[in-house]
C-alpha cells in the first residue's frame, strides 16, 4: 500500500558550494582515517602478523565495495547521502534505521574525539578537570561555528589538518624502513589465543579494522551541499581508497621492523604501552615525537570537525522526512546551512563528553556494520527495482557482480556478530556473561542488541499515530 503524503511544504534550501576534488579527497581522508593512531592496539591484543594481513586484506573486502557503493549510489541519487539510498531500496523503516544506527554511533565517537583531544592537552599543559570540560566545550563551540560557516570551512580545514597530519607518519615511515632489525609478520597471533575462540583475540582486531577502514559513506551526508556531487565524490573516493591504506600498513610495518616489541603496543599513556608517539620518539628523536603527538591531538579535532557536520545531515533528513521534529530543519539564511542540526549534535557533544559515555563506544562496530549491512543491500536491491536509474558512475559489473562484490563484506559483517556472540572477554560486576531463560550471551553481544534495538523502538515511537509522513 502506498504510504500517504502530508501537504506539501517548502523545504529550507541548503546552500551549494563548488569543491575541488582535492579537497574532497581530505575531507574523506578525514572521515575515515585522521592518522593511523588506533592501529596499536590491534598489534597488541591480535598479534603483528594478523593486524598486517587485516590491514592488507580489509581494503579489498571490506572498503572497497563500500567506496564503489557509495560511488555509484552518490552519483544515480546526488544531493541525498546514504539515507534516502536505503529508504528508496528497502523502505522507510529500513532507511530511518541506517540513519539512526549510524547517527546514534557516529554520536558517541564524535564525543569520544573531543575527549581525546583533550586529554592529550591536558597531558601535555597539566591542568585539572574543570579546564578539562571547558577545554571540551570550547572545542565543540569552536567547531560548530565552523561547520555553520559553510563547507568550504570545513574542506579548508580538514586539508591543514590532514597535511599536518600525514607528515609525521611519513617521516616515522621513512626512519622505521631505514632501520629494519625485525620480522614484523611474527608471530601472526599472540601465543595460547585461539583465532576464532572467545578469548578476545580476533573480535579486537577485526572491529578496529574495520572501524579504521569505515567512513567511505559519510561525504554522501554532505552531497546536497556540493556542486556535481556526482563527479566529485567517486574520483575523490577512488583517490583517498589506496592512499588511506599504504598510510595504515606502512606506518605499521615500519614501527614493528625497527622497534619490535610488539606486545607493548597500545593506547599512548596507558601504563608501560608504547604508541606510534613513542616509537617515534624512539626511532627519531624527541622532534619526530613531539611532531606524532601534535598529529594525534589534530587528527582527534579533524575527526570532530568533519564528522559534526556529517553527523548533522542524517538529522535534517529524517527530519525532513517528517520522522525527527521539523525544529531540525532550521537552515542558517546567510550561509546555507542545518543550523538547527548542527547545533542539536554540539548540544549532545557536551553532555556526552561529562558523563561515562565511554561504555557506550563497545557498540560503535556494531550499529555502523548494521547500517552498513542495509546499505551494501541497497546498492544491489536498485539496481533490481530500478535498473534504468542514471548512473553516471557505474560499477563496471552486472547485478550478479554487485552481489558477489559485497557477499565478502556481509560475511564480514556476520563473522563479527557471531564473534560478539561467543566473546567472553568483557566483564561486568564481576561477569563474562548473562544468563537468561537458558540462554548466556557475552555482554559485547547483549549491549550491542539493545543499542540496535532503539532503532525500531525510535520508529515507533516518532511514527505512532501518524496517518501521513513525507514521502
Amino acid at each position: 500500500m502506498q504510504e500517504a503524503q502530508e501537504p506539501s511544504q517548502p523545504r529550507p534550501a541548503l546552500k551549494r558550494t563548488p569543491l575541488p576534488v582535492l579537497s574532497a579527497f581530505f575531507m574523506i581522508y578525514i572521515f575515515v582515517s585522521g592518522g593511523s593512531f588506533g592501529i596499536e592496539e590491534m598489534v597488541s591484543s591480535s598479534g603483528p602478523g594478523l593486524t598486517l594481513i587485516l590491514l592488507m586484506a580489509l581494503p579489498f573486502v571490506w572498503a572497497l565495495p563500500m567506496a564503489l557503493v557509495a560511488s555509484e549510489l552518490g552519483s544515480a541519487l546526488p544531493g541525498t547521502g546514504f539515507h534516502h539510498w536505503t529508504r528508496r531500496a528497502l523502505g522507510r523503516f529500513w532507511g530511518f534505521q541506517a540513519a539512526w544506527w549510524w547517527t546514534l554511533a557516529t554520536l558517541v565517537d564524535t564525543s569520544l574525539y573531543v575527549v581525546l583531544a583533550a586529554s592529550y592537552l591536558q597531558g601535555y599543559a597539566g591542568f585539572g578537570q574543570d579546564i578539562f570540560y571547558l577545554t571540551c566545550w570550547s572545542i565543540i563551540a569552536l567547531f560548530a561555528v565552523i561547520n555553520v560557516l559553510g563547507l568550504r570551512f570545513v574542506a579548508l580545514g580538514s586539508t591543514v589538518f590532514s597535511l599536518l597530519i600525514i607528515s609525521p607518519f611519513l617521516v616515522l615511515i621513512a626512519v622505521g624502513l631505514a632501520n629494519w632489525q625485525f620480522n614484523p609478520f611474527e608471530p601472526i597471533v599472540p601465543a595460547n589465543q585461539n583465532l576464532f575462540g572467545g578469548d578476545g583475540a580476533l573480535i579486537l582486531g577485526l572491529s578496529v579494522g574495520l572501524w579504521m577502514y569505515s567512513g567511505y559513506e559519510s561525504m554522501s551526508t554532505l552531497a546536497g551541499e556540493i556542486e556535481n556531487p556526482q563527479k566529485v565524490i567517486p574520483k575523490a573516493l577512488m583517490l583517498a581508497l589506496p592512499f588511506v591504506a599504504l598510510m595504515y600498513l606502512l606506518p605499521t610495518m615500519a614501527s614493528l621492523a625497527a622497534f619490535g616489541q610488539w606486545e607493548r603496543f597500545g593506547v599512548a599513556g596507558m601504563g608501560d604501552d608504547v604508541s606510534f608517539i613513542d616509537i617515534g620518539r624512539t626511532l627519531g628523536g624527541s622532534a619526530l615525537g613531539h611532531a606524532l603527538l601534535a598529529s594525534a591531538l589534530l587528527g582527534n579535532l579533524a575527526l570532530y570537525l568533519d564528522y559534526m557536520g556529517s553527523c548533522a545531515r542524517p538529522l535534517y533528513a529524517l527530519a525532513d522526512d517528517g520522522l525527527f521534529p521539523r525544529f531540525l530543519l532550521g537552515v542558517s539564511p546567510r550561509f546555507g546551512t542545518p543550523v538547527a542540526a548542527i547545533v542539536t549534535v554540539a548540544a549532545v557533544n557536551c553532555v556526552l563528553v561529562v558523563g561515562p559515555f565511554q561504555s557506550l563506544v563497545i557498540i560503535d562496530v556494531m550499529l555502523m556494520i548494521a547500517a552498513y549491512a542495509l546499505i551494501l543491500i541497497a546498492a544491489v536491491r536498485l539496481r533490481v527495482t530500478e535498473p534504468d536509474l542514471e548512473r553516471s558512475f557505474r560499477v563496471p559489473i552486472g547485478t550478479i557482480g554487485m552481489a558477489l562484490m559485497i557477499t565478502p563484506a556481509l560475511l564480514l559483517i556476520a563473522l563479527v556478530t557471531y564473534l560478539a556472540i561467543v566473546d567472553r572477554s568483557m566483564k561486568l560486576a564481576g561477569l563474562s556473561e548473562l544468563s537468561l531463560l537458558g540462554l548466556s550471551a557475552g555482554w559485547y553481544a547483549i549491549v550491542s542488541v539493545l543499542g540496535l534495538m532503539t532503532g525500531p523502538l525510535i520508529y515507533w515511537w516518532v511514527t505512532r499515530g501518524k496517518s501521513t509522513l513525507r514521502a
